[in-house]
């Protein structure tokens, strides 16, 4: 298994949670050596719900206003009926989600849990599965509904049911792990590893247009292929390698701005 040493994941849930889908992972993690915390809008308790009735009550590690997603390298959210329910209205909530769509970091999402990646703005253009019911809801954000176990598409893992539970977490501690050895987890709240707050600005936002960039290039390749006019076809393959050839320019960038960091600070 995959060494988590050192990673800190944020556990999203409140009240009404499916009991496996919060309490299997995390046990998962914490086995593979990363730190987990049970954040959610209020402190306390919350209760989960085992398959057709109320389960056990577990202690909230954070309350949601005490946090900031800088304070964690990657992020999971159970599923269960109720709770992504009650996070999707939750306006911090949400903002908490996008945070770590909007820096790179990975998230997981297991069955009901992918109904706060579509309201945080972080679904479309992506391969994401989840309970049945939510279908039709990823297809009208621009995500494409996949019928499998677990599924990987770039920083999101995700998976349809309990059953699926194993497959969901040799998948995440994979991207997870993964992750951490591309350097994408922080080392210190607020500032980006290998980064100085001199640059961390404008080093974030290149990550970020980098990430867009890729995610664009990798729709037109994909693309290209699901259709049959040749100039339409050359169209697509050509804006791909243009975005790829921005993309190398941020890469760039980023290496050059680190260098000028670390030269800063030795000084």
């Amino acid at each position: 298994m995959a060494s988590l040493k050192g990673v800190r994941v944020a556990i999203l849930a409140t009240g009404g949670f499916e009991q496996d889908e919060l309490m299997k992972p995390r046990q998962a993690l914490n086995e593979a050596g990363a730190e987990t915390t049970v954040v959610s809008p209020n402190g306390g308790e919350i209760r989960g719900w085992k398959h057709t009735e109320w389960g056990d009550r577990i202690s909230v590690d954070e309350s949601l206003k005490n946090v900031a997603p800088e304070h964690f390298d990657a992020l999971l959210l159970p599923g269960g009926v109720i709770s992504p329910d009650k996070l999707r209205m939750e306006p911090k909530a949400v903002q908490f989600v996008r945070s770590f769509f909007n820096a790179g970091k990975p998230v997981a999402a297991i069955c009901h849990g992918p109904w706060s990646v579509i309201e945080a703005g972080a679904a479309y253009g992506r391969r994401i599965a989840s309970w049945p019911s939510l279908k039709t809801d990823l297809r009208n954000a621009g995500a494409e509904w996949i019928d499998e176990e677990a599924v990987i598409d770039r920083n999101l893992v995700s998976a349809r049911k309990p059953d699926d539970i194993p497959a969901f977490n040799k998948a995440m501690i994979e991207l997870f792990a993964s992750s951490k050895e591309r350097g994408a987890t922080l080392r210190a709240p607020g500032t980006p590893s290998g980064i100085s707050e001199h640059n961390g600005d404008a080093q974030v936002h290149a990550r970020r247009i980098k990430q867009m960039l890729d995610d664009l290039a990798t729709h037109a390749r994909e693309d290209s292929h699901k259709i049959s006019d040749p100039k339409a076809q050359a169209l697509f393959e050509t804006t791909s390698e243009t975005l790829h050839g921005l993309m190398k320019a941020y890469s760039h960038y980023e290496e050059h701005g680190e260098r000028q960091g670390a030269e800063f600070e030795r000084h």
